[in-house]
């Protein structure tokens, strides 16, 4: 089973791999690699099982939610077995505990390693005891990898000022990439009555959904046309989790558009004005990439991730993390800004994804990366 040209892709979930990657690794499989897919199973894992050439595997003990050091011992585990059983020549790991662990089975079995720090979860940003350990365990197991990849500056910044990892090792990688031949402009309508604002994402405190509403109701009481929708799953085994029967409340007072949960989000962002995501903190927010490669304006918390996508003024506005009424300014600004206006700011988001943030361009870091890598160690 050992391959030269055996590349590794592990995470938390199916869903993550068919959402972020499966794009890569059908372009890797193209290109006559043989790639291994180390996940839990999932809604998403028969979407991909069964490609030619790739090797999907089962985990069993990678559970995010847990704390139980057992199981992040069984998981460990259960990854140096796989790993030395497949041998491949490189591997990435995505998320906490794939990066963690993950890293850890591969120092043991001399397999190069890539973390990918998709972002700083509740984990790592909160406070006590959780978020020590996390950083010790970074600290320590990251010194043995390849390379560790940020999808923003702040998050690298944060971990080499932290003493997370060395500097040398890092590298930033323009998020997850977007097509923008399936995200194409969608036709422009100037003199519209009703503005629609569109919040994509997980139905999670952390996405401001509770701003958006906050500033969903101001815009009303100011008599503004405006429809607020919200697009996403419950993710209710999180423990910031927006309970159901908030979102039916909100719903049932006309506060704000429940439109369910899609894989398909091209639809929707296309009868949209303005892509919303107060988000408290980020990776790369691909519903924002997604909205800007479809020529809308982007409405965002001026925090990690989400600056990177908006030029404030250009191609959208940045409001203030946990601040509803100042995201209801920036929406009212939009909101009273001219026809041309508004679509030059989807242009100006467009450009913005074309030159930085495509598949390709994505594809071509990765397929370099891994020329150059998996004959490290």
């Amino acid at each position: 089973m050992a391959s030269k040209q055996r590349i590794a892709f592990v995470a938390n979930t199916s869903w993550s791999i068919y959402k972020f990657r499966l794009y890569l690794i059908e372009r890797l499989l193209q290109k006559g690699f043989s790639v291994s897919v180390l996940a839990p199973r999932d809604a998403y894992t028969d979407k991909f099982e069964q490609l030619p050439g790739l090797h999907y595997i089962e985990l069993q003990h990678l559970r995010a939610k847990t704390l139980s050091p057992f199981n992040n011992l069984l998981l460990y585990r259960e990854l140096l077995r796989h790993y030395r059983q497949i041998r491949p020549s490189l591997v990435f790991h995505y998320t906490i505990k794939p990066n963690l662990f993950g890293s850890m089975a591969a120092r043991q079995a001399h397999i190069p390693a890539v973390s990918v720090v998709t972002g700083l979860g509740y984990t790592f940003t909160g406070g006590g005891w959780l978020r020590a350990a996390v950083k010790f365990l970074y600290r320590r197991v990251l010194r043995s990898n390849a390379e560790v990849w940020f999808l923003n500056e702040d998050d690298r910044r944060i971990f080499t000022g932290q003493r997370l990892v060395a500097a040398g090792k890092t590298f930033l990688l323009p998020g997850e990439g977007v097509d923008p031949a399936d995200f194409f402009p969608a036709p422009y309508e100037p003199g519209k009555k009703e503005i629609t604002y569109l919040l994509i994402g997980r139905l999670i405190q952390h996405k401001g959904i509770e701003e958006f509403v906050q500033a969903a109701a101001l815009l009303q009481q100011k008599g503004l046309a405006v429809n607020c929708q919200l697009l996403g799953f419950f993710d209710e085994k999180n423990p910031v989790a927006i309970p159901r029967r908030k979102i039916e409340e909100w719903s049932g007072r006309h506060i704000i558009s429940y439109l369910g949960h899609t894989d398909s989000v091209a639809p929707f962002i296309e009868k949209a004005d303005c892509i919303v995501l107060p988000s408290y903190r980020e990776g790369m927010p691909l519903s924002l990439l997604e909205g800007a490669s479809m020529c809308k304006a982007l409405i965002a918390a001026d925090t990690a991730g989400c600056r990177s996508v908006i030029e404030d003024g250009a191609n959208g506005f940045l409001c203030r993390v946990k601040d509803g009424a100042d995201l209801a300014d920036k929406m009212s600004a939009f909101y009273h800004l001219s026809d041309e206006a508004k679509k030059q700011m989807g242009i100006e988001g467009r450009n913005r994804v074309l030159r930085q943030y495509t598949r390709d361009i994505v594809t071509g870091i990765y397929l370099d990366k891994i020329k150059i890598l998996r004959s490290a160690g």
